[in-house]
């Protein structure tokens, strides 16, 4: 089973509200923050998908609110604008017991990020305050706020509480086993201790509860926003696809449901089609800061969720050869990153995928063009160099690979997991160890290439990278070019191997189905090899350059 483990992208400008209380528990590898900008002045906001509850309230607007604002931006991680929508339903019926419910549910746990115990305990407040405004009213929102409460004690996303407020909402759920909605809160509830406590085995009642949901109902787009997370943490996406497709269309302003297809996409070897969607996803973005009057250049990235769709989107353009995109994606991450006043480690790896996008693939003057970072960017320095080494090896200069990966230090400072700085200095490592690589088949020297391949996917597939795949911070299969260099050195036999290790991790990757194409024609296998060598033109979206045996 794959843990998803999502990060604190780019936070890279003064953090909103809800970014700073998400960040204040988080782990440094889980994403933090906000869709959509909540707007200055109340408002129902459409186009975020489904999601109703019928409650208990003298006023039609608070209900309105309540599951037009409230349950469908929070299930599409409009966490700001959500969490206003259940307070403007409040503000707007006092006397309304489950307003308070969905303002003490938006400021809890998601699957993304815990929350620390001052929050538990600020929510916990409201379910206690709305717990007496419940009591001569239907059953099950009195259901709904006991169980409520038992996730802030002792709580907040990895605690026992979570698991308590679990069993009480998949409680709630079979005694209506028709309401989508209530099926889904339990799933959803069940999916968070997976993702932050790393149960696995809480997920299989999310996948029965989804999948109950969406067998009668497979437009219901909280359902397949969470199905596509629990299909991809199980290891299993490919279940989510028919579903995934169908997403975009039926959440159109919600920037995050646009993008979360390609959680699948990627995943099931759909490179170019996580790319579009992530393209797509940003533009909305964009086009959400500017209506909120962002501050520009960067203000977009005041949703941290931008930067995940922009971080997507580059891993999938890289794969699939895609270069516009890549370069178009990737160009607004270095500028800012080169304007912001600090980053940290994560933040500096992410920048990694934008100098790797650069170094694949802008014109070579112009990654030699890239400024230098300052001195307290230790990781992005050597980000930089790579970009260097992979534009110098487009160019066939060996000695100038060997010197970029010369400069690329063994560390850049302290090497701590609980910051990243552990899982940056080994992506630091994979660069230096892929351009000796480079370097060697350019030299024609294949088995100090095999040597130093082998080093870059020992480290890739450690467990110091294994939670760091949303998407891979190392932007392809490292076992791709150790295949290429190990059939140079004529050992077609373990070339087919890696090249199979690497389509296993990266499902239909162009460039290892045409590596694995040639190994299997040395080996005779002419028919699996032309099966192979067609999928990946007609999955390979660039330059056929890159099929070069010193640059897969």
């Amino acid at each position: 089973m794959r843990v998803l483990k999502i990060a604190p992208l780019l936070l890279l400008l003064a953090p909103t509200a809800e970014v700073a209380r998400a960040t204040a528990s988080a782990p440094p590898h889980a994403i933090c923050g906000d869709d959509t900008i909540a707007p200055s002045v109340a408002r129902i906001l459409p186009g975020f998908g489904a999601g109703a509850l019928p409650i208990r309230t003298a006023k039609p607007q608070a209900q309105a609110f309540f599951f037009d604002n409230g349950l469908q931006l929070s299930h599409a991680f409009a966490h700001d604008a959500g969490h206003a929508a259940f307070a403007e339903a409040a503000r707007l019926d006092p006397a309304c017991a489950m307003c308070r419910w969905g303002e003490a549910w938006s400021g809890g746990p998601t699957i993304n990020f815990p929350v620390d115990a001052a929050t538990q305990v600020k929510m916990g407040k409201l379910v206690d305050a709305a717990i007496p405004m419940a009591a001569s009213g239907p059953l099950l929102e009195r259901q709904l706020l006991a169980a409520l409460a038992l996730r802030y004690k002792n709580g907040g996303g990895k605690g026992p509480g979570d698991i308590a407020y679990a069993r009480a909402m998949e409680a709630i759920a079979v005694a209506h086993p028709e309401n989508d909605e209530l099926l889904t809160l339990a799933a959803d509830a069940w999916m968070i201790p997976a993702a932050l406590g790393e149960r696995g085995d809480t997920l299989p009642r999310a996948v029965a509860l989804l999948e109950t949901v969406l067998k009668r109902n497979p437009d219901f787009t909280p359902a397949i926003h969470f199905y596509i997370h629990a299909t991809e943490m199980n290891g299993f996406p490919a279940r989510a696809e028919r579903y995934a497709d169908r997403l975009a269309a039926l959440a159109p302003a919600a920037s995050h449901l646009i993008h979360m297809p390609s959680h699948t996409y990627y995943w099931i070897g759909r490179y170019q089609d996580a790319a579009d969607a992530n393209v797509r996803a940003a533009a909305l973005g964009v086009a959400d800061a500017k209506a909120a009057h962002a501050p520009e250049p960067d203000g977009v990235f005041r949703q941290p969720y931008h930067a995940h769709n922009v971080h997507f989107g580059i891993g999938g353009a890289l794969i699939a050869g895609d270069a516009k995109d890549a370069l178009a994606l990737s160009e607004p991450v270095l500028g800012a990153l080169s304007r912001a006043p600090k980053s940290d480690p994560f933040q500096q790896m992410v920048g990694g995928t934008a100098y790797f996008a650069q170094g694949r693939f802008a014109d070579p003057a112009a990654v030699l063009a890239l400024p230098e970072p300052g001195a307290a960017y230790g990781f992005l320095r050597a980000y930089r160099h790579y970009a260097r080494g992979e534009a110098y090896a487009r160019l066939g200069n060996a000695a100038a690979v060997r010197a970029e990966a010369a400069a690329i230090p063994l560390r850049a400072g302290p090497a701590d997991k609980e910051d990243a700085s552990l899982q940056a200095t080994a992506l630091m490592r994979i660069a230096k160890a892929v351009l000796e690589g480079r370097a060697a088949m350019l030299e024609h020297r294949p088995d100090d290439a095999v040597k130093a391949y082998r080093t870059a996917a020992k480290i890739e597939t450690s467990k110091v990278l294994v939670h760091f795949d949303d998407p891979p911070v190392w932007w392809y299969p490292t076992e791709r070019s150790l295949a290429a260099a190990l059939l140079a050195t004529g050992d077609a036999q373990q070339a087919l191997a890696q090249a199979n290790a690497a389509l296993a991790r990266r499902p239909l990757d162009p460039v290892s189905l045409s590596i694995r194409a040639d190994a299997l024609t040395a080996l005779g296998q002419t028919a699996a090899a032309e099966k192979d060598r067609a999928a990946a033109v007609a999955r390979w979206h660039g330059d056929k350059s890159a099929f070069s045996a010193a640059l897969i």
